[in-house]
């Protein structure tokens, strides 16, 4: 079953060359004067890379239009403002892949071909529609201060272990993006009694990756299965122990796709955006610099301290359809097993 997973260690990507934007684009964004985004990524630092943004477009207001949320929360509020005609806001970005194909294939993300699609690999686009902006990897995170390295799992399959009892694993929840990608990508691989033993650990369920970052470091659970990867690396992570796993099946990637919405009122504005959030430079600002976590162009390198993408065997799916049947399924499936 493995065969229908992409392995992008395969894929080769050529390195993006720096383009001039479009003077006639800029032009037109000049005239419009603002930029709407919605977006997911968390915390402070997305607010510093639209700054960056904002120093190559200085006459673009981007503070007053910009909606921070979870994933959740964004997709439905834009959703909303689609459905009622109403639409203020011109890009999103959602770690949600599901959420794009099924928005693009309703008409509802706009068309626009930008040069930088062609360094991105198939997995992870739809040429003219989105791109991943953030490739976030799921894996074990372990307490080396309460678990010695010499007991930590090294595969999937090591969770099954007798080492590992009940209330001694932690998982996210099932409204978490990361969380469906991984049982996806795990369940087609390894087979559905690899979730159904894992359930039978009683596994601890975890709203947040925050929280469940908390509770490793407290001891309070052996093992996060369902860590979105970046929490495991920087000073702070080091210094309190936590450890990172890359099993030996793979990774499983969530990506977090970027888009214009169709009807945006300042499509220029959106056009320069993507642009530059999808180029080499704006994605080794957002993903190497300021969040640590990977990119799917190939030529924009992984965070200090991890490894390369390729050598991850990242996962991704590859049958669409299923991928969204799958997921529009996910919160009972996922009550099955996890109740």
């Amino acid at each position: 079953m493995i065969g229908r997973i992409v392995l992008l260690c395969c894929l080769l990507i050529a390195p993006g060359l720096a383009r001039g934007a479009d003077q006639a684009v800029v032009e037109a964004a000049r005239r419009e004067g603002a930029l709407a985004v919605a977006s997911s990524a968390p915390g402070e630092n997305f607010q510093k890379f639209l700054e960056a943004f904002r120093a190559k477009y200085p006459f673009l207001d981007i503070a007053n239009g910009f909606y921070s949320g979870p994933t959740g929360r964004v997709l439905a509020r834009v959703n909303a403002e689609i459905d009622a005609k109403r639409i203020s806001f011109d890009v999103m970005l959602a770690a949600n892949m599901a959420a794009f194909i099924e928005m693009t294939r309703a008409g509802k993300i706009m068309r626009y071909d930008s040069p930088e699609y062609a360094s991105f690999p198939a997995g992870a686009k739809a040429d003219g529609y989105w791109a991943a902006a953030q490739a976030i990897g799921v894996i074990p995170v372990y307490n080396r201060n309460v678990l010695a390295p010499a007991d930590a799992p090294k595969s999937w399959l090591d969770l099954l272990g007798p080492r590992f009892g009940d209330h001694q694993i932690a998982i996210q929840n099932a409204a978490a993006g990361t969380q469906f990608n991984q049982f996806y990508l795990l369940e087609r691989a390894l087979g559905t009694d690899f979730i159904k033993r894992l359930a039978a650990r009683h596994p601890v369920v975890m709203p947040t990756g925050a929280q469940m970052t908390d509770a490793i470091v407290r001891g309070e659970v052996m093992i996060g299965a369902s860590l979105d990867h970046w929490r495991a690396f920087g000073p702070t992570a080091e210094q309190a122990g936590l450890t990172a796993v890359y099993p030996t099946e793979g990774m499983p990637l969530t990506l977090a796709p970027v888009g214009i919405i169709a009807g945006a009122p300042h499509s220029n504005a959106a056009k320069l955006f993507m642009d530059f959030i999808l180029s080499s430079e704006g994605q080794k600002l957002l993903d190497t610099d300021l969040y640590g976590m990977y990119s799917m162009r190939t030529d924009v390198t992984a965070p200090a301290g991890q490894k390369p993408l390729a050598e991850t065997h990242p996962l991704l799916p590859t049958d669409l359809d299923d991928y969204l049947k799958a997921s529009a399924a996910f919160p009972q499936h996922f009550e099955e097993y996890f109740h």
